[in-house]
């Protein structure tokens, strides 16, 4: 085992950068506990096993966050290999650039992932600890390519934007979680049988808030399963699209507002063969 320490607890920080590039001793592990606004951090890892995380504690399986504090913080994680971990928790409020359902842009903290490889996970938290933070303007993409590889995302705040692609294998699976309004989630998903993807916005527990939602999945492959959840539509609504192109994908859409209206588009496409048997079921209410 390799293993790589950083900590930095500076007011300010400017730039850290912390690199391992062509190694390939399995369970080569960075441990990231960072305070400090402006904060640039980048990391590669090349082999199997590698791990991105936090304070390793007793029973967590390297599952304990890395540990992110700060504004303006960029991160950009790329791990090549078989069964990488990523865990990753960002405690700020604002910082960097996005582009926002409006297509204007904002100040955001800034998570790129990148994965190549089988039998990855990835976990990105921010702010999500039922705490009173809230932040607002996340950047977060995910790229992955493989079998197995699994990415969950949660995030809690506004004009956030999340997009995820997956390629080149079966059997990944792609669960976000977004509570705040304006958000916008780009998910594409392509190039084998049996993925999924869960996708939650706003907030079931208050049907007034979490408003203006907006998701874009992309299929195209065999059997897939997606579900998108966007509640608390408020004046604005949600808006959902989805493009299937293969066989045998199930969708579920279910949209819950207030006010505003809320718009599905399913677009179901394909070779046309008896084999697309695709089963669509959306539900959409105002309460």
């Amino acid at each position: 085992m390799k293993q790589v320490l950083a900590k930095k607890t500076l007011v300010s920080l400017l730039s850290l950068v912390m690199t391992i590039g062509n190694v390939y001793a399995a369970d080569n592990s960075i441990y990231i506990d960072q305070a400090g606004d402006n904060s640039t951090i980048s990391i590669t890892q090349d082999g199997a096993g590698n791990i991105v995380r936090g304070i390793q504690g007793v029973g967590t399986n390297n599952q304990t966050p890395a540990r992110l504090y700060g504004t303006g913080t960029v991160v950009t994680i790329d791990q090549i290999g078989s069964g990488n971990t990523l865990s990753l928790g960002i405690q700020t409020t604002t910082g960097g650039t996005t582009t926002l359902p409006n297509s204007t842009t904002a100040t955001a903290p800034t998570v790129i992932y990148s994965v190549t490889g089988n039998s990855a996970t990835a976990v990105i938290n921010s702010n999500n600890t039922g705490t009173s933070l809230v932040n607002d303007s996340n950047y977060i993409s995910v790229t992955q390519t493989g079998n197995t590889a699994n990415t969950n995302i949660n995030v809690e705040g506004n004009n956030n934007a999340v997009v995820a692609v997956t390629a080149g294998g079966a059997g990944n699976s792609f669960v976000s979680t977004v509570v705040g309004d304006n958000n916008l989630q780009n998910i594409g998903m392509t190039g084998g049988g049996g993925n999924t993807a869960t996708i939650k916005q706003g907030n079931a527990g208050d049907s007034t808030t979490n408003t203006g939602g907006v998701v874009n999945l992309v299929s195209v492959g065999a059997t897939n399963t997606f579900a998108v959840t966007q509640t608390g539509g408020g004046a604005n609504g949600h808006n959902t699209s989805i493009d299937l192109n293969g066989s045998g994908n199930t969708v579920g859409v279910t949209q819950v507002g207030t006010i505003g209206d809320n718009i599905a588009n399913i677009k179901v496409g394909g070779s046309g063969s008896a084999s697309n048997s695709s089963t669509i079921t959306i539900n959409q209410n105002n309460r």
